[in-house]
């Protein structure tokens, strides 16, 4: 037997609507994904106490056209689509590229451990 290449670090570990995800899978998709200038990754905890997916992405192409084709890229690939916050590309890059940051953040993990 072989050992898989590595998915993600188990601090990561998002179990969303019954599948197991690492943000990695996430970013594939949005990298390969046109018309998306920036994102970055949040995940919280909802009111019943599961892990909840909310991407912010920063793209001059906006709307529900736009929109659904993120979440079909999802699904085909995931099985799951996470809820989806377009926002300006300055407000992204001011959150993914902090002053006294020297690394960009693409995840942030707002769940209560």
């Amino acid at each position: 037997m072989r050992l898989g290449p590595v998915l993600g670090r188990k601090q990561q570990m998002i179990k969303y609507k019954g599948t197991t995800l690492y943000p990695p899978a996430l970013y594939d998709i949005l990298d390969n994904t046109e018309h998306i200038h920036n994102y970055y990754v949040e995940v919280f905890t909802n009111a019943i106490g599961t892990d909840e997916i909310m991407i912010h992405i920063g793209s001059l192409a906006q709307g529900d056209a736009f929109e659904k084709q993120i979440k079909d890229h999802f699904r085909a690939k995931l099985r799951v689509a996470p809820q989806i916050v377009f926002e300006p590309v300055t407000e992204i890059e001011r959150v993914i590229n902090p002053e006294q940051g020297r690394k960009s953040i693409k995840f942030v993990d707002k769940r209560n451990n």
